[in-house]
């Protein structure tokens, strides 16, 4: 029996350099770029997206895999904060990456587990998360570009 894959689609309408509306499902995600660099500062930025797309999932992962092994999870709190040498978006240097160069994750749960448990959950969720794995993992990417009238 063949495999069945999720299959995600967005879908995004740009009104300017900086400023765009994602339609996901039935829902809209509105991105701007600060004024630095040519947005109104009226909605998070695609690199915020991406750093909140993680901290969602993580959030996800943990409470699904926390119920799975039977360790109480009642909340979360996670930061995700990226650095980002903006040298190569600039045109200045090709020699670094265009994204973010490193992420550094502080998520906060509210258990009574003890250590061995909590352990055993940070492991699962480092080893399960989609988002985590995008990230970490070159996936490839074709990109078609083609005019419209």
């Amino acid at each position: 029996m063949e495999k069945q894959l999720y299959t995600g689609q967005v879908r995004t309408l740009g009104e300017s350099m900086a400023r765009s509306t994602t339609e996901a499902h039935a829902f809209k995600i509105f991105m701007d770029e600060p004024p630095e660099l040519g947005g109104r500062n009226g909605a998070p930025s695609p690199l915020d997206f991406i750093l909140a797309a993680h901290a969602g999932c993580l959030n996800y992962m943990t409470f699904f895999i926390a119920k799975e092994l039977g360790i109480p999870v009642t909340s979360t709190e996670i930061t995700v904060r990226g650095s980002l040498d903006p040298a190569k978006f600039a045109g200045t240097d090709r020699n670094v990456r265009a994204g973010y160069q490193s992420l550094d994750v502080t998520l906060l749960i509210k258990s009574p587990a003890n250590a061995d448990q909590i352990a055993k959950l940070k492991s699962e969720v480092e080893a399960r998360c989609p988002v985590s794995d995008n990230l970490a993992n070159p996936t490839p990417i074709h990109i078609t570009m083609k005019t419209v009238a």
